[in-house]
């Protein structure tokens, strides 16, 4: 595998270089494992097994993705239902209304892969940095610190996070390596897991 684990620069400037650069493929799949992390908020009230069907990695194989990701999110729209949240914290139902457009942002006509792309990636951030805030109103910030103190001072901690799954995942689809362009998966892997935790932390919280 190609060393491709050095450090990048994390850094807003950077994510919009690598987003400019990258060809459609890359795009289609950037945006599509944004919307991987997303997915315990977009499942979340759904019907039984459709958070499971939705997360099995056969269908985010990243040689495969681009051809299959308008499927996918297919399936993803027709389980958008703003409805399943009425009666809950509206905080959380404003949080999967953002996650939604991302969906639904797909199939407007008009847009191009890159806008589209970009704009998960914008969405994503905002999601993460909202997350943060209702942390903090919560008082379980504590339990929701990665980054350490300092290291990003313009972002919060789970925007940070995001933002440096965000480059690493374009870095990673750049290469010529196979493997190391299918380690994005593990990425994805890691932050829906992330985002689970914290919406776990933040509903509890409210």
């Amino acid at each position: 595998m190609e060393d491709v684990l050095e450090a990048v620069d994390v850094s807003h400037d950077s994510l919009t270089g690598l987003l400019g650069e990258a060809g459609e493929d890359a795009a289609l799949v950037s945006g599509g494992m944004c919307v991987y992390r997303v997915l315990p908020i977009l499942c979340r009230e759904a019907p039984s097994g459709l958070y499971a069907s939705l997360t099995g990695l056969e269908k985010w194989q990243v040689d495969l993705l681009p051809q299959r990701l308008r499927e996918v999110l297919e399936e993803l729209r027709e389980g958008i239902d703003e409805e399943r949240f009425d009666g809950v914290p509206e905080e959380i139902g404003e949080l999967y209304s953002m996650a939604s457009e991302m969906v639904l942002r797909f199939f407007e006509g008009g847009s191009e892969v890159s806008e589209w792309a970009d704009w998960c990636s914008t969405i994503s951030l905002d999601i993460h940095q909202q997350l943060d805030a209702l942390l903090d109103e919560g008082g379980e910030l504590a339990s929701a610190v990665f980054v350490p103190a300092g290291t990003l001072p313009d972002l919060t901690p789970l925007e940070g996070l995001e933002l440096g799954d965000q480059i690493t995942t374009l870095v990673r689809l750049g290469s010529s390596d196979p493997a190391v362009r299918q380690s994005v998966l593990e990425i994805a892997e890691a932050g829906n897991l992330r985002t689970r935790t914290v919406l776990t932390q933040v509903a509890e919280s409210l």
